[in-house]
């Protein structure tokens, strides 16, 4: 089988390819795709995978293929109960905590309005309370949704380095609670997750830095 992979390193979508391919330790040919997406995605999106000559654009469909194609080691675990709770924490990740920080990739600019403030603070307000929902239903696993690294824990490293970065952009910071310093430890510790956290981190610099002088 061969695969191919159409990724941007600065996409937050496709970080979450790189923490399942480096955990498995799955060799892909890889290609950066800047533009033209359409040229190789049906959606017009990166992650792209070519499976053969079928490709799949969705970041969630991919990390499941990677699981089943790969299952070893496995991001998921032989309870179904909590591999359901891993796929939920993972589409919170992704529809609560990526999709408001996002939100901020608009305001990074030379000039603001004075609306811009409002808009911020509401923001970093709204993902103050998404995470604070997601630690809650974390309760005392070591990581997001077991005591294993898994598919919920895949956005994280993205999600937050933009928070690190974004906080020190817009001069706004979010209550850290006991249970965000005990995630945040989690994922410094864990080899893959402070990888991708470290390379990301680099990447969202970077784009700041371009967008400010352009």
């Amino acid at each position: 089988m061969k695969l191919k992979l159409y990724s941007n390193s600065h996409s937050v979508s496709c970080s979450k390819i790189e923490v399942a391919l480096d955990f498995k330790s799955i060799e892909v040919d890889k290609v950066e795709a800047i533009n033209n997406y359409a040229s190789f995605s049906p959606t017009a999106t990166v992650p792209s995978l070519a499976i053969d000559d079928r490709v799949i654009s969705d970041s969630g469909v991919i990390l499941e293929f990677l699981e089943e194609n790969s299952p070893h080691p496995s991001l998921l675990s032989d309870n179904a109960a909590i591999n359901a709770q891993i796929r939920f924490m993972a589409k919170l990740v992704d529809e609560k905590l990526v999709s408001s920080i996002r939100k901020l990739f608009g305001l990074v600019k030379n000039t603001s309005h004075p609306s811009d403030n409002l808009m911020i603070n509401n923001i970093f307000n709204e993902l103050e309370a998404h995470l604070n929902l997601l630690l809650r239903i974390k309760e005392d696993n070591i990581f997001l949704a077991s005591s294993s690294l898994s598919l919920a824990d895949c956005g994280t490293p993205a999600f937050f380095s933009m928070l690190k970065e974004f906080e020190i952009h817009f001069n706004h910071e979010i209550k850290k609670s006991d249970d965000f310093l005990k995630y945040e430890k989690s994922l410094n510790e864990n080899v893959f997750l402070n990888k991708e956290y470290k390379r990301y981190g680099f990447e969202i610099r970077n784009w700041i830095s371009n967008k400010l002088l352009a």
